[in-house]
């Protein structure tokens, strides 16, 4: 079965309108303001993106785990 691909909800596309928006307010105020606040965007989006694709999901003890060729031992932890 196919992994589903990325959909974004409602509430994640008012989110990203309103970064967009707070960074063009950001940069009315000042360049400096305007880059700080891109930073912030690219983190909040990049922790966002991480959360949805399941980078740090943890496995259930059922799954197997697939050791490298090479690995004479099993993992330490």
């Amino acid at each position: 079965m196919e992994k589903p691909s990325f959909q974004m909800s409602v509430a994640a596309m008012l989110g990203l309108v309103a970064c967009i928006a707070f960074n063009f307010w950001l940069f009315r105020i000042g360049p400096f303001w305007g880059i700080v606040g891109l930073n912030l965007t690219k983190h909040v989006a990049t922790a966002y993106l991480c959360q949805v694709l399941g980078v740090d999901r943890r496995r259930s003890p059922e799954a197997p785990r697939a050791l490298p060729a090479g690995a004479p031992h099993g993992p330490l932890a």
